[in-house]
């Protein structure tokens, strides 16, 4: 390998695309470009991603990034969401759309699948039934394309596309395949009985491919239209969330958070946790970019968000929120709040998260009054954050002792952090790390690459009188919680006694 060799890294994100040119000497980053990642949506708002213009805007900038650096690019790595993908015929003719990862479509088919289905296919895949996966579009796509029956297809996810007309080879990343609910989670191979259960043919998986392993290499005919003088290898480094934590070096039972618009919980574990519980918890199980490593992970419709919520609900400025939220950091630090003294708030703004994920559920505030002061407005939705987020971390189980790890823009809200760490009574450790997502994907592709620097930011300790009051509060919270989701539907009377007992054990931790 030449000392000044670099790699180029493509992170195809929900909302927008990254490609990123790094040295293979030092994973110092050389220059990078950023663009919207095209979408197709329909007047009634369905959503497909554009992969014909996703493919020639990554070319694009590929071909302008190779042009601006003086060193040979040998790796090309590709990380990107899940569950998207297309189908193709044996010449190579894309047949569907891609479905957006979260549009609902193929949704109606949860309801033709018993309980029994959904406890052999946590068993076999360790994922709860949820119309995300890739499964689901599959089959609304072959029913809906008159696809049903014919020979040849195959299924590709959205860096599959890519590195098929890179390369000319079809293959499938283990971590994508983990999101299909058509993967046996512990063999590590295509499911027969689970592609049965689906209604899928199970010829049109791609082989799949070990983490790290060389995908394919560039053809001559893409290394001239990008300006490559040597043969370059293709990498799929997999699913985005999987990809940011092998960027951080994260370390068996270890804990993730990584906020945005939403919040992530993900666990990484030596086996699968394939139990009844989880299944119930809707815990989803996944194969980790490390051989015989595997993740937990469960996800919060609303993390950041509700603070976009608050600025356009309560008409808050920028500037408002700011202040707003240093004079609640400093009233909660100084114990100057009462628990029995402030609103309540569920942020069930799209739908609630683990232990009961449902996307019918709807917010809830009480307690408001003409004259409450824009700090406890913040302190509240905040509150009502930690609360929900530690109603689901609590499904993890994790032991005392490991810190929490928090990556994204919670990191710069320290109010949001002591919080955690308060009702967790857990140390929250703020991970300074920018590009996760890229930075994994050129550690996957370049093994020979030296990890850079994790560096805490901010450790956050928990403070036993905080956490006393925090446990008060709660128990308010949860009375609340338990009430709106048995009006909804969501939990029975039963379920909300088994929830008081989840929620004293979290408190006895």
């Amino acid at each position: 390998m030449p000392e000044n060799a670099a790699a180029i890294v493509i992170d195809i994100g929900t909302t927008n695309c990254k490609v990123a040119c790094f040295s293979r000497r030092d994973a110092s980053r050389l220059d990078e470009r950023k663009f919207v990642t095209p979408k197709i949506t329909s007047p009634t708002g369905n959503v497909d991603f554009d992969i014909d213009a996703l493919w020639q805007q990554v070319v694009a900038t590929m071909r302008s990034l190779i042009a601006a650096t003086d060193c040979p690019v040998t790796h090309i790595s590709i990380a990107s969401f899940g569950e998207s993908g297309v189908f193709l015929d044996e010449a190579g003719n894309i047949l569907t759309p891609m479905l957006a990862w979260y549009d609902r479509r193929g949704e109606e088919y949860l309801a033709t699948l018993t309980e029994a289905d959904s406890q052999r296919l946590y068993q076999i895949t360790g994922l709860p039934l949820h119309s995300n996966y890739s499964a689901f579009k599959m089959r609304w796509l072959l029913d809906n394309y008159a696809l049903r029956g014919r020979h040849g297809l195959r299924w590709l996810h959205a860096p599959e596309v890519l590195l098929w007309r890179l390369t000319g080879a079809q293959r499938t990343d283990t971590t994508l395949a983990s999101r299909t609910l058509c993967l046996d989670l512990q063999q590590g191979s295509w499911s027969a009985q689970a592609a049965d259960i689906l209604q899928l043919p199970l010829d049109a998986f791609a082989p799949l491919l070990a983490p790290g392993e060389v995908a394919g290499w560039v053809t001559p005919a893409c290394r001239e239209a990008l300006g490559l003088n040597q043969p370059v290898c293709v990498t799929l480094a997999g699913h985005d969330h999987m990809v940011g934590a092998r960027a951080l070096q994260l370390q068996t039972g270890e804990v993730l958070n990584s906020t945005g618009t939403t919040e992530g919980i993900l666990l990484l574990q030596p086996q699968p946790l394939l139990n009844e519980q989880a299944r119930r918890d809707k815990l989803a199980n996944g194969r980790y970019s490390r051989d015989n490593h595997f993740t937990l992970f469960a996800s919060l419709p609303v993390g950041g968000f509700a603070l976009e919520w608050v600025s356009s609900t309560f008409r808050l400025s920028r500037e408002e929120i700011d202040a707003a939220l240093v004079q609640a950091t400093q009233r909660y630090l100084a114990d100057e709040w009462q628990p029995e003294g402030l609103p309540l708030f569920i942020p069930h703004l799209r739908g609630s998260g683990s232990p009961y994920k449902n996307r019918h559920t709807r917010g809830l505030m009480y307690g408001l009054s003409d004259t409450l002061p824009h700090d406890e407005l913040l302190l509240t939705v905040l509150l009502g954050l930690t609360m929900e987020f530690a109603n689901c971390f609590t499904c993890f189980a994790v032991p005392a002792g490991p810190a929490l790890k928090v990556i994204g823009p919670a990191t710069r809200n320290p109010l949001w952090l002591q919080l955690k760490a308060d009702s967790l009574a857990r140390t929250v450790e703020a991970i300074a790390f920018d590009e996760a997502v890229s930075v994994g994907a050129l550690l996957i592709a370049c093994t020979d690459v030296p990890p850079p620097e994790v560096r805490v930011a901010q450790r956050y300790q928990p403070d036993p009188q905080r956490s006393r009051a925090l446990q008060r509060y709660q128990q308010r919270w949860q009375a609340f919680y338990q009430f709106k989701l048995q009006q909804e539907g969501v939990i029975s009377p039963i379920n909300q006694e088994n929830c008081h007992v989840e929620s004293n054990r979290y408190r006895e931790k």
